[in-house]
């Protein structure tokens, strides 16, 4: 997957590097990555910085296990916001171009929210109660991103 999403269809986004598992711009984080796997098949998880507060992360600590690449920098430091790194593109156009480079690159079976949430049920347990309960985490389907 590396050397095909890197090397081929990223070529067009200047300083796009898989580093550490980080998707990275330059030498700063972009997206954060998870992957479950079950017998017969795999969920991967990709959060994207489109946006954030910047007061909001000095109240994260350093944590104690990061990439080596991340050195000691702060939160600040070390994220970059896609909204400021693509200043006046809109995350719609981002997000389609991702989604045609992913789409051209892996071979994937796309499915709606509803579906892949019950099948993230079926094999997890009351995933969905916890999104809708402590986790902060918001899903967004595919129609909602504007």
């Amino acid at each position: 997957i590396k050397s095909n999403i890197t090397n081929v269809e990223f070529k067009r986004i200047p300083n796009f590097f898989l580093r550490e598992n980080d998707y990275v711009l330059g030498s700063k984080k972009m997206g954060g990555n998870a992957q479950s796997i079950v017998k017969g098949g795999f969920l991967h998880h990709t959060s994207f910085l489109w946006d954030y507060v910047d007061d909001h992360m000095e109240y994260l600590t350093l944590p104690s296990k990061r990439p080596k690449y991340r050195g000691n920098r702060s939160h600040n430091d070390f994220l970059v916001k896609l909204s400021s790194y693509y200043e006046g593109l809109n995350k719609k156009v981002f997000f389609d171009q991702l989604r045609e480079a992913t789409l051209n690159s892996l071979e994937i079976e796309e499915v709606q929210l509803e579906d892949a949430l019950y099948v993230i049920e079926d094999k997890f347990g009351s995933l969905q109660q916890w999104f809708e309960g402590e986790c902060r985490t918001r899903i967004i389907d595919y129609e909602q991103i504007q």
